[in-house]
């Protein structure tokens, strides 16, 4: 009965079956890298309006080393690194609701932060999921709670407009809509205003901590930053933190973007990825070297070879196993004699007429010791059952030794004894 599928059909299915598996595999490794989140809240992925994407490409394209990071950026911020908090979520989770990592556990380890303070929420518009929808202002209280987990004196205001800004080297022609300011003692002003700062540093003088707090993120947020001299502004804030001395690092765990590590993506990444494609390469000639055949089936041997030599040495296999060696001998020693007497042409058909030439003929050239010898050999051997194949491959040679004696001119000398007297 043929089955549901051709050969060829069966190939195509099993060929689109591994891809699909391959395809899978590929996706469930690669698969949060190989495109960006889609968001259009504050974040370096997010294309909107609040997004921060254009100030991510404008430090690249600057050749300030900058990386958006997705994990562990407590560890990076201890090497050194000046970080990045632009809009932090104080209480981010991932996808059970559990925190994945905090505001605290971050700037506890920088020695060089630049915190840009949140301002807008916003959401995508149902049509095109990557824009935005629509924002509004966040509470005060809320701004405020990443001052607070800064341990930072300091109070959060929006006035409705601004007097000419007033700083040391600083630009100051920053554009702004529905800007947000500071006013701390605390901090130290670097852009000001009357009714309060843009931006203020704090430094601690025994460790050397360095914090950059801008108040409005509307400097760098994407439909900001080519404003007035907002994008000047955000490079001289990251200038003065040692950017592009040190590596830029834009944490987006804060935004729930955070990335777990994988022991599967590291495999495929350069340097394990050599030894990743050896493995490989060694399993498929593992599976190489197992495989029976290539090409069509090779015929199944058959249960008896051609030939007289399979079906003699399975008979004297046979005759071996069953202890039968002393009737092969006696039949040897018989047919030895029937050669004789037929090259020698003895007279008569009876097997006692034949042996009686056959003696005579063997004493008439000296083999009747040999003869009697073989006979008695023979005799021996037929009560021996297994274990007895030495003794008879001995005497089946001195009988095949007698044979050629008596049939090496054989046909002369039979003529010379049938003149001899009876």
């Amino acid at each position: 009965m043929s089955g549901p599928f051709s050969r060829r059909g069966a190939t195509w299915l099993a060929l689109a079956a591994t891809a699909s598996l391959a395809a899978a595999a590929f996706l469930g490794v690669f698969g949060d890298e190989l495109s960006e989140p889609p968001s259009v809240a504050p974040g370096a992925y997010s294309r909107s309006a609040i997004g921060h994407r254009a100030f991510v490409t404008l430090l690249r394209e600057l050749g300030i080393p900058t990386l958006v990071s997705r994990h562990r950026t407590a560890d990076k911020a201890a090497d050194g690194a000046l970080v990045v908090l632009a809009e932090p979520a104080l209480e981010p989770a991932d996808e059970r609701g559990r925190r994945t990592v905090t505001l605290e556990e971050i700037a506890s380890d920088a020695s060089r932060l630049l915190v840009v303070l949140p301002k807008r929420s916003g959401f995508p518009d149902p049509n095109r999921p990557r824009w935005l929808g629509g924002a509004s202002l966040l509470p005060l209280a809320e701004v405020r709670r990443a001052l607070e987990v800064l341990e930072l004196d300091a109070e959060v205001v929006r006035p409705r407009q601004l007097t000419a800004a007033s700083c040391g080297t600083l630009p100051a022609g920053a554009v702004l809509d529905a800007p947000q300011l500071l006013r701390s003692d605390a901090l130290v002003p670097l852009v000001s205003y009357a009714e309060g700062m843009l931006a203020g540093e704090v430094v601690d003088e025994e460790t050397g901590r360095r914090i950059v707090v801008l108040a409005d993120p509307d400097v760098l947020a994407n439909h900001g930053l080519g404003r007035g001299e907002n994008a000047a502004l955000a490079l001289r804030l990251v200038e003065r933190l040692g950017g592009g001395e040190v590596p830029v690092v834009i944490d987006e765990t804060l935004h729930g973007l955070d990335l777990q590590p994988s022991v599967a993506r590291e495999l495929f990444r350069f340097p394990l990825v050599l030894a990743t494609a050896q493995a490989a390469l060694l399993a498929a000639l593992a599976v190489w070297a197992g495989l029976v055949r290539f090409g069509r089936p090779r015929p199944p041997d058959a249960l008896l070879a051609p030939g007289k030599a399979f079906l003699v040495e399975n008979t004297a296999a046979l005759l071996r196993h069953g202890g039968h060696v002393a009737h092969v001998l006696g039949a040897y020693l018989r047919a030895a004699k029937d050669e004789v007497a037929q090259r020698s042409r003895a007279p008569g058909d009876r097997a006692e007429a034949q042996d009686a030439w056959i003696a005579r003929l063997a004493a008439a050239r000296g083999r009747s010791d040999a003869l009697a010898r073989a006979e008695a050999r023979v005799r021996a051997l037929e009560g021996r059952g297994r274990g007895a194949e030495e003794d008879a491959l001995r005497t089946a040679l001195e009988i095949h030794t007698w044979r050629e004696e008596m049939t090496h001119g054989a046909d002369g000398d039979s003529r010379r004894d049938r003149a001899t007297p009876r």
